[in-house]
C-alpha cells in the first residue's frame, strides 16, 4: 500500500490479533489481551476467522483465540 508515495507494508487486523496473542504467551499481559479483544470487538464479523484459526493453531494460541472469539475475553472499558 502506498504511504506518502512510497510502498509500505501494512498489517491486517488479523495479524495484529495473532501477534498480540503470541506476545501474551511470551510475556503475559492484560494489555495484550485487552488490545486483541478490542480489535475483535471493533471488527466483529469482518474478521477472517478461517485465517485466524489456521494461524492460531500453527502458532499455538488457538485456545486464547477461541476465548476472544467467544467473548470470554473482553476489552477493558476505560
Amino acid at each position: 500500500m502506498p504511504l506518502f508515495g512510497e510502498p509500505a507494508w501494512i498489517t491486517t487486523v488479523e495479524d495484529s490479533i495473532l501477534h498480540k496473542l503470541v506476545w501474551n504467551r511470551i510475556t503475559p499481559s492484560d494489555r495484550q489481551m485487552g488490545d486483541a479483544a478490542g480489535a475483535v470487538a471493533v471488527q466483529g464479523e469482518k474478521l477472517d476467522q478461517s485465517y485466524l484459526k489456521q494461524w492460531a493453531e500453527a502458532l499455538g494460541v488457538i485456545g486464547e483465540l477461541n476465548k476472544l472469539l467467544s467473548g470470554e475475553i473482553t476489552p477493558k472499558l476505560t
